[in-house]
């Protein structure tokens, strides 16, 4: 038996010993290695071997042509890899050593399953198994239209029905990366774009499920000359109807209660399973001491279970970029096995726009099992039926963007058993039984930890210099360095240095902080929108002090504002962690920005405030820097020294530019 060794049949076909990759270059020996592995633990005559070489028209030495592939995969595999009986050849495989013998394993049980959560549980392990579609680096014709083509159309089937399950139980987001893969790679088949489609819809874009059609409908028509199918266009008028008591799509709803039974909302029929809709995890992601303090304070509630007579609810909060959500979604990865009964994730904000708790507890209850027309209209009754539903179940939620307390406080658990995690911009200080956890600025080693994950550590290495400018560039915030990385992993030609001199410039910084759908400055935006108008001019105007931080009575001035104005207008902007707040001793709070919030702010005021504002604020600032408390100026040689050598080429500088009032008598 081979025991050392671990065969992939789907993707390119690969052997591993020990987890070392067996180079297999010769085409004519992957095509006999593949014909064995797909009928193990059969024997294959010499005939039908040869056909799988050379089809219908074989050399006259093709019989000892084989031999001679057969010795070199004994060689390359072990002596009794591949054995010889009087019928053919077989090939020993360990147990569970072959992907497709797993694929084919976990599909079947979940074929024989109806619960749906645990349907999606086992057709998920299945697809788990597999890389893709089968055998793509085989060259054999009759190969690929006989065996090959009956296991390719068995992983299509089995990645469509692995969907369904998925779809069933409310993950319409997660199944969409692997249905768009699948109609890019099989245009024609009408019942992948009908799963788009559906997926598409119910996870609330309309739009795009109409623009998957029409994009369908244009293949067709192009390259086949007919139009979509009966079921594909059922889907489409489906999702032009708009919502129905029972979804949209080719994907059956499960079957609904017959009517209401005694007992009120909360007693409403629901398919009991256990729901998982986290996102993927994030595996570049670098935080351990703050992690596994998170996952001992989840698991510590599970094993306190009967003893705990509230839920407990973990608040991460922090500034836009610190990463948030990629800590919540970690940490409930790796807890799930500690709330057996399903992880929920909800998204609280899309685009611009908070969602409702009403809203929320919808997609809630349809993930724990409820028929879409089963839930209640009243947003009182769906917290009943969604309090109740967990009640006395280890469920974990995750609540993602938060608002405030009054977004969060009816979408949270009532059961003891249960546990949630809320991300917020800031501290949600009203909830009861929350434990607050501050996320703030990675270390340097932790920046650099995360880069090398993503690129690779032989060339942080090879440039530690350069690497060292990155993070000092990306001001050590988690989504610039995850935007830096991903940067350098699509050009493996660039070297560090040569991103590091692309930031050296602050004017295009933001721009090149920019990747795919991230970026610093949209995030940053997510914030500010989150301000007034007075608070929005504040957050702007003082970006354009030089000063390292700024007390209160110097902003007050910039903003021409009574101090007890400002500070308040200060202390919004350090809850939204727009500006820093640090207690300086001697000198009181002093407020200072992030460099690439202040990066932000800049290319704000430079966009909405008019020349005079912005002169006039740093005058008036500078004025009131250099001029103590009690009214006394202050000589450009006496400067405090809380100002620095910064502070005294920024008078020198604006005397120059002759920003600086008269009366304060300083001269360039």
């Amino acid at each position: 038996m081979l025991d050392d060794l671990q065969f992939d049949v789907f993707g390119p076909l690969t052997v591993r010993r020990n987890g070392e990759l067996l180079e297999i270059p010769r085409a004519k020996h992957r095509v006999v290695l593949a014909a064995l592995l797909l009928h193990a633990p059969r024997t294959l005559t010499a005939e039908e071997l040869i056909q799988q070489l050379w089809g219908g028209e074989p050399p006259l030495t093709a019989r000892k042509t084989l031999q001679g592939y057969i010795a070199r995969l004994r060689k390359l595999l072990g002596a009794d890899a591949v054995i010889s009986r009087a019928s053919g050849y077989a090939i020993a495989i360990g147990a569970d050593r072959l992907d497709l013998d797993r694929f084919n394993a976990f599909l079947q049980k979940a074929e024989l399953t109806t619960e749906p959560a645990e349907r999606a549980r086992l057709f998920r392990s299945a697809m788990e198994q597999g890389n893709g579609t089968p055998l793509v680096d085989v060259p054999s014709e009759y190969l690929q239209q006989g065996d090959g083509a009956a296991l390719l159309e068995r992983w299509l089937n089995a990645t469509e029905s692995w969907a369904d399950a998925e779809m069933a139980v409310g993950r319409y987001a997660e199944v969409l990366p692997r249905l768009r893969a699948l109609v890019s790679e099989h245009p024609f088949r009408e019942s992948a774009w009908g799963r788009l489609m559906t997926a598409l819809y119910r996870a609330g874009r309309q739009g795009e499920a109409l623009a998957a059609y029409q994009e369908a409908r244009r293949l067709l028509a192009e390259e086949l000359g007919v139009e979509p199918g009966e079921e594909l266009r059922a889907a489409h008028r489906r999702i032009l109807a708009g919502p129905t008591r029972s979804a949209p799509g080719p994907v059956p709803a499960p079957p609904g209660p017959a009517g209401p039974r005694p007992g009120g909302a909360a007693e409403a029929p629901a398919r009991r399973g256990r729901p998982y809709t986290l996102p993927p995890r994030l595996a570049e992601f670098a935080r351990p001491g703050i992690e596994a303090d998170l996952i001992r304070r989840l698991r510590d509630v599970s094993r306190e279970g009967a003893e705990r007579t509230v839920p407990q609810t973990l608040n991460l909060y922090g500034a836009a970029g610190v990463g948030k959500t990629t800590m919540a979604v970690r940490v409930a990865h790796a807890v799930s096995p500690a709330f057996p009964d399903g992880q929920l994730y909800v998204e609280l904000q899309r685009g611009d726009a908070f969602r409702e708790p009403a809203d929320s507890l919808g997609e809630l209850l349809r993930a724990l099992g409820v028929d879409p027309g089963a839930v209640p209209a009243d947003s009182g009754e769906r917290v009943a039926l969604y309090r109740g539903l967990l009640s006395h179940r280890r469920v974990l939620i995750v609540l993602d963007g938060a608002r405030d307390e009054a977004q969060v406080r009816p979408l949270l658990p009532a059961s003891p058993t249960c546990a949630a995690v809320v991300t917020s911009l800031e501290m949600l200080s009203t909830l009861g039984g929350t434990r607050h956890v501050r996320l703030g600025l990675l270390t340097a080693e932790e920046s650099r930890e995360i880069l090398a994950r993503i690129i690779g550590r032989e060339r942080v290495t090879a440039e530690e210099g350069a690497a060292q400018d990155l993070v000092r560039y990306c001001g050590r915030l988690p989504l610039a360095i995850r935007i830096v990385g991903a940067r350098l992993l699509e050009r493996p030609h660039w070297r560090l240095e040569t991103l590091a001199r692309r930031l050296e410039s602050e004017r295009r910084r933001l721009d090149e902080l920019a990747v795919g759908d991230l970026g610093v400055r949209d995030s940053l935006a997510v914030g500010y929108a989150a301000l007034d108008a007075p608070e929005r001019r504040a957050f702007r105007l003082l970006s354009l002090l030089e000063m390292a931080s700024f007390p209160v009575r110097v902003a007050a001035a910039a903003l021409g504002l009574p101090d007890d104005r400002t500070e308040e207008t200060l202390e919004r902007l350090t809850a939204q962690h727009l500006l820093d707040a640090d207690f300086v001793k001697g000198s009181g709070v002093r407020f200072s920005y992030h460099p690439l919030v202040r990066l932000y702010a800049r290319e704000l005021t430079f966009d909405v405030d008019p020349m005079r504002s912005r002169h006039g604020a740093v005058q008036n600032a500078l004025a009131a820097w250099y001029t103590r408390p009690a009214g006394a100026l202050v000589p450009l040689r006496a400067t405090p020294s809380a100002g620095g050598t910064a502070a005294r080429a920024e008078v020198v500088a604006a005397a120059r530019a002759g920003l600086l009032p008269p009366e304060l008598g300083f001269t360039a």
